[in-house]
């Protein structure tokens, strides 16, 4: 006895402003591959060990790689994406700090700090937090809000 497969995921068109956050986040996962390449130049250049320069340049690799799956995720109106795009803007944030304050490298912080800021924030818009709260709960029926 087979059962018929369930439905398919649900999928609701994003407003625009999840849809410019899920093309920002993939614009930083190739920032992030930019970083990767670099690192690997960089590190070529003063003698560091090969090895350690291409596990850290994969490590980046796979970052981007999550990055852009949630920006996809995002533009195709998948609600799976929003949660891991604003946990990696916090974390952006966080290097934009590190940049601007201890390492002294203002320029370079601030704008990391903004394009979080942007990328984060159009994620918690009226009209993000209304498509979010169209799909359907997870775990059953909700109480009447």
């Amino acid at each position: 006895m087979t059962s018929a497969p369930g439905p398919g995921p649900t999928i609701i068109p994003p407003p625009r402003q999840v849809a410019a956050a899920g093309l920002l986040v993939c614009a930083e996962a190739v920032a992030v591959v930019v970083l990767a390449v670099l690192i690997v130049v960089s590190g070529l250049g003063n003698s560091a060990a090969l090895g350690q320069l291409l596990a850290q340049a994969a490590y980046y690799v796979v970052l981007a790689a999550a990055m852009v799956l949630c920006g996809l995720g995002l533009l195709k109106g998948r609600r799976w994406g929003r949660t891991p795009t604003i946990v990696v803007q916090i974390v952006v944030a966080a290097v934009g700090y590190y940049l601007a304050v201890p390492s002294g490298r203002v320029g370079w912080g601030i704008a990391l700090i903004a394009v979080a800021a942007v990328t984060g924030g159009l994620l918690v818009t009226r009209p993000a937090n209304e498509w979010i709260s169209r799909f359907p709960s997870l775990f059953g029926p909700e109480p009447d809000r």
